[in-house]
């Protein structure tokens, strides 16, 4: 009988335990605004440099501030290396590079919410998704 009980009661409070959660940060996934990724990347080669080009895409939510950011990531031969930010809504940036490495750049779209279109709970920063330009 004491072992019946003492099961019932650890059942009782699992149960109470199990159930001690905020349910309104597991339902509230929606976020509402997404940057478009920066539009026609291009690079040219000149000896050990390399210049990335791209355009801001026009169709910017009035929801971000401006001028807007890009975020330039290197990676070379599969290991993560430096990363620019070019403000001001830039529009090119070089990089030195070596012969015999294998290069990758990912180019982002980075733009912060304007006060009014924030969101209680969520980033202000909102990166687009990337576009990858890879030298061999």
């Amino acid at each position: 009988m004491k072992k019946i009980i003492i099961l019932l009661m650890a059942t009782l409070f699992f149960t109470l335990l199990h159930g001690c959660y905020d349910r309104d940060i597991i339902d509230r996934k929606e976020f509402y605004y997404e940057l478009p990724a920066v539009e026609n990347v291009a690079y040219t080669e000149s000896g050990n440099t390399v210049t990335l080009t791209w355009d801001i895409p026009s169709t910017v939510s009035d929801d971000f501030n401006r001028p807007l950011e890009v975020m330039v990531q290197l990676v070379a031969n599969d290991i993560y290396g430096e990363r620019r930010i070019i403000g001001n809504e830039g529009t090119s940036t070089e990089f030195a590079i070596e012969a015999g490495t294998r290069y990758r750049f990912i180019v982002k779209l980075l733009g912060y919410l304007t006060e009014e279109a924030r969101l209680e709970g969520f980033t202000d920063q909102v990166f687009s998704g990337a576009v990858i330009i890879e030298i061999d």
